[in-house]
């Protein structure tokens, strides 16, 4: 009788022999750290150095990993069922929890106080952290950044639309805001700081600082499309030149070198209010999206270039972008290199007839590639899915799932955002006709006005003085 075996996670076989001491090691810490949480929330910066400084000084645990760990325990309260699968499996580390809340840290600060974004995020790693396959690898940390990021983008226009009620088509005007009177302010300097900036922010920010031993340091903020193509730049001519991207954006500023970009940004054209997706930046903002769309000279068939099967070694333009968009990272397990910055490399070996195409092939870093050339492991590949089946020498194996906007999994939250963002639009409309239609039936149910007064007649010998007599007649 054959076994059917059931999705689960690698780490969670209990048949292995580290499972044991994984599941101890984890609850332990897990329960350790729960017991650092102070029982009242630091209301200070000094409060909450106290508190570090105490917790250091009895377990030798330093500020920014209590503050790390503290902080991800306080992001794991708001998500109740994540909790839960925490607790109940141990399938998460304390790392693991911080990347999380780093991650959903990002959000915008109106998301922050939304319980509609905090109960989607909980949905949406639950579904995450819900193996698809048996033996399935860990999520690794830029999968999991970038889900959190594909919650905040599907439902940050919620926020927006909240705050931008639409104008109402009847003409009456909006309500003033009674002006909330003087306010105590113990901060000051607190205070100042919440206040709108005078003027609109800058376009950018440039910051230049002298440091020791002779350099300089450059910081600067852009917009997403703009930082976006500077460093698609930069990345292309680090690679022509094979030198550091530093000296590499350095020559381009200069006028030494130049380069010929090309950004790839991968979006669904079968789906309404598709998402937008870059190899490094991930997840694109719609303003970002709508800049880089307008700068477009050519689009490739990703449905096309998924079979597409050249004789030559090298893949050609559109397998490559296909091998980025399907992967998106270095396949084996555990690795978060960019597969940008991977080889494409061959499951069966072009020298022993296996084919230049997506079905034969996967993005790995070279280390791993050098692993997998060194035979100390061995994969299958799902041609319909993109999962790899890795083998090892100990006869362990393990699966990593692809992660990337073509792969099928993400294909199928790609119609979940666009399901979200029209919902929200749909709400948004709904809530303003509510509205206007109270209003309405506010005017018209009014009691009609009390009736003005109409001008009179006056006869004074109808209505003579007091101290007047009537006319004799």
């Amino acid at each position: 009788m054959n076994a059917v075996l059931q999705p689960s996670w690698a780490v969670l076989d209990p048949n292995d022999f580290y499972h044991p001491f994984r599941q101890a090691r984890l609850a332990q810490d897990y329960e350790m750290w729960r017991a650092f949480q102070p029982i009242a929330e630091p209301t200070s910066e000094q409060d909450w150095t106290i508190l570090t400084t105490l917790l250091y000084n009895r377990t030798g645990f330093p500020r920014h990993r209590v503050t790390r760990f503290l902080d991800a325990l306080d992001t794991l309260d708001r998500l109740p069922r994540l909790r839960s699968l925490v607790e109940e499996t141990w399938l998460l580390d304390m790392d693991h929890l911080a990347d999380i809340d780093r991650a959903a840290r990002r959000a915008p600060v109106e998301l922050q106080n939304d319980d509609h974004y905090w109960s989607t995020l909980d949905a949406d790693l639950i579904e995450r952290f819900t193996p698809s396959r048996p033996r399935q690898a860990l999520p690794g940390r830029r999968a999991i950044r970038e889900a959190v990021d594909a919650t905040i983008r599907s439902v940050e226009a919620e926020a927006a639309a909240a705050g931008n009620p639409e104008p109402d088509p009847w003409g009456a005007p909006q309500p003033e805001q009674e002006p909330a009177g003087p306010v105590p302010c113990e901060d000051p300097a607190a205070q100042m700081r919440s206040l709108p900036p005078r003027e609109e922010q800058p376009d950018g920010i440039l910051f230049i600082e002298d440091l020791a031993g002779g350099k300089v340091r450059f910081d600067l903020i852009v917009d997403q499309a703009t930082g976006t193509q500077i460093a698609d730049a930069v990345a292309q001519a680090a690679s022509e030149k094979e030198t550091t991207q530093a000296r590499a954006m350095a020559d381009l500023i200069l006028g030494q070198t130049s380069t010929r970009v090309t950004t790839m940004v991968y979006k669904a054209t079968d789906v309404e209010d598709a998402p937008a997706y870059h190899p490094d930046r991930g997840i694109l903002t719609p303003e970002t999206t709508a800049v880089l769309e307008k700068l477009a000279t050519g689009t490739l068939d990703m449905d096309a270039a998924a079979t597409r099967q050249t004789d030559a070694y090298e893949t050609s333009p559109a397998i490559r972008a296909y091998l980025f968009g399907r992967d998106w990272i270095c396949r084996w397990p555990g690795c978060n290199r960019r597969a940008t910055h991977c080889d494409a490399d061959h499951r069966i070996n072009h020298a022993d007839g296996g084919p230049t195409t997506a079905s034969n092939m996967v993005m790995l870093c070279r280390h791993h590639h050098n692993r997998k050339t060194d035979e100390q492991a061995f994969y299958l590949l799902d041609p319909v899915t993109g999962d790899v089946f890795w083998l090892f020498a100990d006869g362990s194996w393990v699966v990593d799932t692809a992660i990337g906007p073509l792969a099928p999994r993400q294909r199928r939250w790609v119609q979940t955002y666009a399901q979200r963002r029209q919902k929200q639009r749909k709400r948004a409309a709904a809530q303003a006709a509510e509205e206007r239609f109270e209003r309405y039936q506010e005017r018209i149910n009014a009691p009609p006005p009390p009736p003005a007064p109409q001008p009179g007649t006056h006869t004074p010998w109808l209505n003579p003085p007091p101290d007047e007599d009537p006319p004799p007649f």
